[in-house]
């Protein structure tokens, strides 16, 4: 787990709110198992999606999220519950969903299915334009005959 006090990708944000909230939060964030860093962290994008979302169209908003990565990054704190690993990685796009973990996340966010064909072309996508537009069975090469095949 990241150590967010000292790393360079993370601020302090800070704020004053009624007792009887703090205290609410603090409880229901206990109760959940989830950190309240975490917890503010998804009520900051949500605010933040709600604020742009009055000033951007629907469609400028649907293409932000447009791989996996930024999927898993959105929805951090809900996704901790649904038994994925590895959630870290897949939000820094270090790794990539295998299909089944791919299809736990995108249930859990109850994504409709055209959604779904679209964040995965834009992830793998973005994987083959890593490597120069080539396709996946252009990039793997025959293996070499070692003698020992059977």
């Amino acid at each position: 787990m990241t150590d967010r006090r000292r790393c360079e990708d993370y601020k302090q944000v800070s704020g004053y709110v009624p007792v009887e909230l703090a205290r609410e939060f603090k409880s229901i964030c206990a109760r959940e198992g989830v950190s309240q860093s975490d917890a503010l962290e998804e009520m900051i994008r949500e605010w933040l999606g709600k604020k742009t979302a009055s000033n951007s169209s629907q469609l400028e908003q649907a293409n932000r999220l447009i791989t996996i990565a930024d999927v898993v990054r959105a929805n951090m704190t809900k996704l901790k519950r649904c038994g994925v690993k590895n959630l870290q990685a897949l939000s820094k796009g270090e790794v990539l969903p295998t299909p089944g973990d791919f299809a736990i996340i995108m249930s859990s966010l109850a994504v409709p299915e055209e959604e779904q064909k679209m964040i995965w072309q834009k992830t793998f996508s973005s994987l083959n334009n890593d490597f120069g537009g080539v396709n996946e069975c252009e990039r793997s090469e025959s293996p070499k005959p070692t003698g020992l095949e059977l």
